[in-house]
């Protein structure tokens, strides 16, 4: 008996769209790397659902005569390649012919193309339980592809997307990328029938840079230009900036969007270097002999190997280094920086201090604000006024002795102002004051979220946020989870948000700093669900809002604090899950003496 078999081509082209095509971002990357491939000077993405229920990709590129537009759905037919030698020279996005065939076989398919030279243009369509058919059709030179229903016909692929909202910033992010190094190129996105995205041709490169980051950053960005070898390293960072991850850092090789360990970790290194915290805006362009690089490593073409990456990670370290002008020139811009908010009348509107550092004298005590909490107001600022609370905690809280689980104890001091000593049947407790109060603050501003927002504080001057043409895109979907959360926020002009109020319990002493944390979190929640978001904010706002370590308490303000702690959702570890308390056991303790 005969085992083995040929696959269907139908199968065959669904195994390899599960390698080629993994989301709505995949299908987006590879279509706009074609219209690139192709020439386009204009490139209009249209999408509706998150791009799972569409998918349109317009450009104004070379076209396709009628019969190569019948060849490109069918398997390997590419112009890029013609033996197996040019494999290892390389310079076009797309190589494979794999994608559109891949695409076809898991959508509704259809491909719109003129050359400019035939009669007339040409329109294909084909789905997966249907033929191909083709007919004339009227454009401009260029061409249309319209992918609808994706993973449609493949129910256990499609059930493992994401949501709309995560999908879409995956694409933004996709879009964006691409831009980057195609200043020469205009971008167009739209979602749900609204523009998100607009990126008319720029001027230069360093143009670009300050389209897609902000304008913010513009007088930051340090160029970068060093060769080593052959190899030429070109781009942007920047000095005296940073962000809370790593969602603006962005390499290319040789035009191609890689994501590479070598390239990461050289960049990393870099900017240890450099004493402060962050992570610094980072467009890096690569430039190499195609042949010292192998991009034929993974169906995507997002990984790279390189034929010597010790060369190449000392190419990349170095010239972010000189770009951002050494660790003494660093650590003198960002101590500038820092003397510059608190020398600035409203410190609430500067950028660059980190929102952790309190002011001397600037907070409350925590009894104090149990006490204020209790009155239903809050503290007084100059930038907010006064709100009350929704909920008042109960007056008749017995909190009594220290108590957590089924053990009690008691208080019986502080360890360098940041933990609390707790005497306890089994032997001692150590609770993280910060953690402890951050986890308190998380699940009351949880309950309050969840019946439509927490009370706020408004200001007196709004916060003009202004953001990059990627982060604006995105941040616009969020705007109800951030109102959700305790922030009234709007679009002010072009890629500009105001901000008239804060959720209560933030004391501002540099919203800019903490309100772009905070969207880096929103950014870079990879979740399918809203929940994770709001999640997300939250525990960024308890954070914020807890009392910090190295702060002297009162007895009454620990025992406060660990009453409101044992009724917490989890007293053991905080929304970061970050452990609250540590406990050393009485007879380990012995142990030390020789007492056991």
């Amino acid at each position: 008996m005969q085992r083995i078999k040929l696959l269907s081509s139908d199968l065959i082209n669904k195994i390899a769209a599960g390698e080629v095509i993994e989301r709505p971002s995949s299908v987006v990357k590879e279509l706009v790397e074609n219209a690139i491939d192709a020439g386009a000077r204009s490139i209009e993405i249209v999408l509706e659902g998150g791009g799972k229920k569409l998918i349109e990709v317009s450009d104004d590129g070379s076209g396709m005569s009628h019969a190569d537009a019948l060849l490109s759905v069918e398997r390997h037919a590419t112009s890029k390649i013609r033996n197996f030698d040019d494999l290892s020279s390389i310079s076009t996005l797309g190589f494979r012919g794999e994608a559109l065939p891949s695409i076809a076989s898991v959508s509704s398919f259809t491909i719109t193309t003129w050359d400019g030279i035939e009669e007339h243009g040409i329109s294909i369509h084909t789905d997966p339980i249907a033929a191909v058919v083709s007919k004339p059709a009227a454009r401009d030179r260029g061409t249309t592809i319209r992918v609808a229903e994706l993973f449609e016909n493949v129910p256990a692929r499609r059930k493992f997307l994401k949501s709309a909202d995560a999908e879409f910033r995956a694409i933004v992010t996709v879009v964006s990328s691409y831009a980057l190094p195609s200043p020469d190129r205009a971008f167009r996105l739209e979602h749900n029938g609204r523009t998100v995205l607009d990126l008319p041709r720029a001027e230069s490169g360093r143009h670009r840079v300050e389209q897609l980051l902000g304008s913010d950053v513009a007088p930051h960005l340090s160029p970068i230009e060093l060769s080593i070898a052959g190899c030429n390293a070109a781009g942007f960072v920047t000095r005296g900036v940073r962000f809370g991850s790593r969602r603006n850092q962005y390499f290319f090789v040789n035009g191609r969007l890689v994501r590479d360990r070598v390239l990461t970790h050289a960049a990393t290194r870099a900017c240890e270097a450099f004493d402060f915290d962050g992570h610094p805006g980072i467009v890096l362009f690569l430039g190499m002999n195609p042949e010292s690089v192998d991009v034929n490593v993974h169906p995507a073409k997002t990984e790279v190997r390189f034929r010597d990456s010790g060369a190449v990670h000392v190419l990349v370290e170095q010239s972010i280094k000189a770009a951002l002008g050494g660790a003494e020139e660093g650590a003198r811009l960002l101590t500038s920086h820092v003397a510059a908010v608190h020398d600035s009348p409203d410190s609430s509107t500067s950028h660059g201090l980190d929102f952790q550092e309190q002011l001397p004298g600037a907070s409350l005590s925590y009894a104090a604000e149990t006490a204020i909490r209790r009155e239903s107001i809050y503290e007084v600022a100059p930038l907010f006024q006064q709100r009350p609370l929704v909920q008042p905690p109960r007056e008749d809280a017995d909190l009594g002795p220290a108590s957590i689980g089924d053990l009690q104890g008691r208080v019986i001091g502080q360890y360098r102002m940041s933990y609390i000593l707790c005497d306890v049947p089994g032997g001692l407790r150590l609770v993280d004051q910060h953690v402890a109060h951050e986890r308190v603050l998380y699940d009351r501003f949880e309950r309050l979220a969840s019946i439509g927002g927490g009370a706020m504080q408004h200001l007196l001057t709004p916060y003009i946020h202004d953001a990059g043409a990627a982060e604006g895109a995105v941040l616009e979907s969020q705007l109800t989870e951030l109102r959700n959360v305790g922030f009234e926020i709007e679009r002010f002009s072009g890629r500009s948000f105001a901000i008239t109020a804060v959720p209560s319990e933030l004391r501002v002493k540099n919203l800019a700093g903490f309100f772009a944390k905070l969207v880096d979190a929103a950014l870079e929640e990879r979740g399918s669900h809203l929940t994770h978001l709001r999640e997300k904010m939250l525990a960024s706002i308890a954070c914020q809002a807890a009392i910090k370590v190295h702060r002297p308490l009162g007895g009454e303000e620990m025992s406060l604090l660990l009453g409101d702690l044992l009724a917490s959702s989890n007293p053991y570890a905080c929304p970061h899950g970050r452990p609250v308390i540590v406990d050393i056991r009485h007879l380990d303790i012995e142990k030390h003496f020789h007492r056991k």
